[in-house]
């Protein structure tokens, strides 16, 4: 019988369940396209230094997409106190209330991502149930009455644990939540890296406002290709989809990963192999009357070709779509990203149209004002007072216990805040980042000074502070020093003022080569990416505060 009479018979019943791609989910979430917002709450580098990089206005930005619902990835263990109790930072609560906030206002949902070390080589930790039942419970409380905007997930990719062992755990979980929060939906996935043949393995949770999640990578050698964290780094310039001709000649000495994957890849980038797994998941979706999506899907975009990547997101999302299947790519800002590179850039111009396009997302039609150009426009160059100011970012590395880094430290309820670095290690940085190439040249011509509070009580202080060129290019540095012999008074601010004229220009670390550029005088005014505070050869061990960072005229 022709497929689309029979379609058009069920639909006529109401019990339709077919679509050309296959059968659909019946039960429909009120989001159908999202996407992660990766790093920002994770510990990656220093401390919680990457909750300096949206704001408001980046919220508002990702609704102008079509955006519906945002996922935030965010690393609890790492932002609480540990064992035993895991009390969550009150930092952490500040910009995940913002967040939420944002949503409401904005009508998107938002996802409360439970995210954990997913590093090679690394397992679900053997405490995972206990870390859980701690965690757990102090967001279900705080957030029981907010709006049905929210969404929680138990855990990111579970791995190295047994499905049985998992599927047990988050059951209890599940049902620790609910002691709590009957209200809102809550994601639930399989282990093995929220795999779809783990997930339909679960155990049947009694539930009714469940979400089954997984991710979806496939095939895995075209969307990693290339990636160093991978067992297939070395393999790179792969056709999507599988196009004999255009297979790159195999590296020397290969290994039996990057073997398996050669051999393999006709068939697993094959419309097939890509989308059984898909309906696998929609029966069994549909076989419990729950909800469906992935929260996860993506390609890297440093070593695949641009069109050929944006044309698996067109195909991949045309499964998921045609499928009733949520789909939340992986991610906004990175090398997965929605940008052009995966540094980001300005909102909208820098944006990937072909690949927002493909993604069913809206193109639009205004560009944001950077940190340096609202600065000019107000003469007031400052960087951080009472938090970072907008459009910029923190950035660098702090080891080690990087996560009792604070960006919003306050000694008293009523105090400003101002940076904490409790400790850090030979050559740590803490870098502005200005989040684009700035000219500086009149602000140094017209004698501005660089201007900063700093704090310590190290016996053995040494710092230097610079402003750095593009990493694209040399890496020229221009700054000046500060020891012991700068600082008047242990324990107590004090505030540096340093004419940019005066800055010295000492070299640069050639990074691609390894090494240390001695001074050929060519730093580049025009063209400065970032304000750095380096440790250099000592250490922090006794803590340091820094505070009021700014660019001022020198009649202030």
């Amino acid at each position: 019988m022709n497929k689309k009479f029979v379609c058009a018979l069920f639909l006529s019943s109401a019990i339709c369940v077919f679509s050309q791609g296959g059968i659909v989910v019946n039960k429909k979430l009120p989001f159908t396209k999202g996407i992660n917002l990766s790093t920002w709450l994770e510990p990656f580098g220093i401390g919680n230094s990457n909750t300096t990089y949206f704001s408001k206005q980046d919220f508002i930005d990702i609704k102008n997409l079509g955006v519906e619902v945002i996922r935030i990835p965010i690393h609890f263990e790492n932002w609480s106190s540990s064992k035993p109790n895991y009390e969550i930072q009150e930092w952490l609560w500040t910009y995940l209330d913002n967040a939420i906030s944002w949503c409401n206002e904005l009508k998107m949902f938002v996802i409360i991502d439970f995210h954990n070390d997913c590093g090679a080589g690394s397992s679900t930790s053997p405490n995972v149930e206990k870390m859980l039942s701690k965690i757990w419970p102090q967001i279900a409380q705080r957030y029981k009455d907010e709006s049905d905007f929210i969404v929680y997930e138990i855990m990111n990719e579970p791995h190295g644990i047994s499905n049985s062992k998992w599927g047990k755990i988050q059951g209890n979980i599940l049902s620790l939540i609910r002691s709590i929060d009957k209200k809102h939906k809550i994601i639930v996935g399989g282990a093995d890296w929220n795999s779809i043949n783990a997930l339909l393995e679960l155990p049947h949770y009694d539930d009714e406002n469940l979400i089954y999640n997984f991710h979806d990578y496939s095939p895995f050698l075209f969307t990693h290709q290339g990636s160093s964290w991978t067992d297939i780094g070395r393999l790179k310039n792969i056709p999507f989809p599988y196009q004999k001709e255009k297979m790159p000649s195999a590296p020397k000495n290969l290994t039996s990963a990057e073997k398996w994957h050669l051999d393999n890849y006709e068939k697993d980038s094959s419309k097939e192999t890509l989308t059984s797994p898909l309906d696998k998941a929609v029966k069994f979706a549909n076989d419990r009357n729950a909800f469906l999506m992935c929260n996860e899907f993506g390609v890297n975009m440093q070593h695949a070709d641009p069109t050929e990547r944006v044309n698996w997101y067109k195909e991949k999302i045309s499964y998921f779509d045609k499928r009733n299947i949520t789909r939340i790519s992986w991610d906004y800002i990175g090398s997965f990203g929605l940008f052009k590179n995966s540094s980001g850039g300005i909102f909208a111009n820098d944006l990937n149209k072909d690949l927002l396009i493909a993604m069913g997302y809206k193109i639009p039609n205004y560009q944001n004002k950077t940190w340096f150009e609202k600065a000019t426009e107000k003469n007031d160059f400052t960087i951080y007072e009472n938090g970072l100011k907008s459009s910029l970012a923190i950035t660098g590395w702090i080891t080690p216990n990087s996560s009792g880094c604070n960006f919003l430290q306050k000694d008293f309820e009523n105090d400003e805040p101002y940076i904490f670095i409790p400790q850090a290690e030979n050559y740590n940085t803490l870098i502005f980042d200005f989040k684009e190439i700035c000219n500086f040249e009149n602000l140094k011509n017209e004698n501005y000074n660089l201007e900063f509070e700093l704090r310590t009580t190290e016996k053995d202080f040494k710092m230097a502070i610079y402003f750095k060129n593009p990493d694209s290019q040399i890496p020229w540095r221009a700054g000046f020093f500060l020891d012991n012999s700068s600082i008047s008074k242990k324990g107590e601010w004090q505030k540096f003022s340093f004419p940019l004229k005066q800055f010295s220009d000492y070299g640069a670390w050639d990074n691609a080569n390894q090494t240390w550029l001695n001074s050929q005088g060519l730093f580049d005014w025009s063209k400065i990416e970032t304000l750095i505070f380096d440790v250099v050869e000592s250490k922090i061990k006794q803590g340091l505060g820094i505070k009021n960072v700014k660019i001022t005229s020198g009649g202030e």
